[in-house]
């Protein structure tokens, strides 16, 4: 079975037409040519498309039901031109992007937010994937823009530095620990409050507390940070979040921050592409913004802006 659009475009103009004139005058061509490419369909679905009559052409069965799947194709096709041409000009598309739970709820409302703004005919999906699925997702095409941990494997894709990440403990504000700094194993031995199971920031304290041949002691998930600090306040437990969002969160409720100890809780942070210049403009136009987003929280000799 061996057809095109052209074979398509002409069949619906027959069938619409009700005759090989009328579709040879709509398509610019013979109509020996109309005839041809007609006989030629039929024989490749091996059935009567047409029943011909003293005033022209009619479709069979077969023939109605191949004109309404034409005609859907057709229109798909058109659709298809219309949007591929928007996207050559960087007129329009969606970025596919990919960023840890850190990135995700504590920068990229703001950094995509403006984005969006500034750029009402480009749209984003982002999701929350660990550093390692996101790395195999930009080299499988599957993403355009990621961020990934320092510590991650990013051979073979271009990456730049993007904004600070760094993971602290809040505790209940009765915390019985004197000390402002505590280490992992420690925290380990708390009843603690997470996020969602497969939020990439739950794997990655998970996958961490396994390499110490230890369990997370979750006593309940939340759905974001906010909640989180909350049931922090009540007593429920601890938990570990962006410094950020703790900063935020501790300006209007009551619990201790507290550094973490290990070299895991200060990561360094990259923007990923598996080749920048392969990306259409749209999307080559949001990567350029994150990196001037990512400016903002760097000084003048290169180091965090926010230590």
């Amino acid at each position: 079975m061996r057809f095109d659009l052209t074979d398509l475009r002409i069949f619906v103009s027959a069938v619409d037409g009700g005759s090989l004139t009328a579709a040879a005058a709509r398509n610019n061509i013979v109509v020996a040519a109309v005839s041809a490419r007609l006989k030629r369909l039929e024989a490749s679905f091996n059935l009567d498309l047409f029943e011909r009559t003293g005033r022209g052409i009619r479709p069979t069965l077969a023939g109605e039901m191949l004109a309404r799947h034409a005609r859907k194709i057709i229109g798909d096709a058109r659709q298809i031109e219309a949007e591929l041409e928007e996207f050559a000009d960087g007129r329009n598309g969606r970025v596919r992007v990919l960023s840890n739970t850190n990135i995700l709820a504590e920068h990229m409302p703001t950094a995509l937010g403006t984005f969006l703004a500034a750029n009402p005919d480009i749209n984003v999906s982002i999701s929350d994937r660990p550093s390692f699925e996101v790395i195999s997702m930009l080299k499988n095409g599957d993403a355009d823009v990621g961020v990934v941990a320092a510590s991650a494997d990013m051979s073979g894709l271009e990456r730049t530095r993007f904004v600070p990440d760094r993971l602290v403990l809040v505790a209940p504000p009765d915390f019985d620990l004197p000390q402002q700094r505590i280490d992992f194993v420690r925290i380990l031995d708390f009843r603690m409050i997470g996020l969602q199971e497969k939020v990439a920031l739950s794997q990655f304290l998970r996958r961490i507390a396994n390499e110490l041949g230890r369990e997370l002691n979750i006593r309940m998930r939340m759905d974001g940070f906010e909640g989180i600090c909350r049931m922090v306040e009540c007593g429920a437990g601890v938990a570990v979040i962006p410094e950020s969002a703790a900063r935020r969160y501790e300006a209007f409720m009551k619990f201790r921050t507290l550094a973490i100890q290990d070299g895991w809780a200060e990561r360094e942070l990259y923007l990923c592409v598996k080749s920048e210049a392969q990306l259409p403009r749209y999307a080559r136009a949001l990567l350029a913004h994150l990196r001037d987003y990512a400016a903002m929280f760097t000084t003048a000799d290169g180091t965090s802006a926010t230590g």
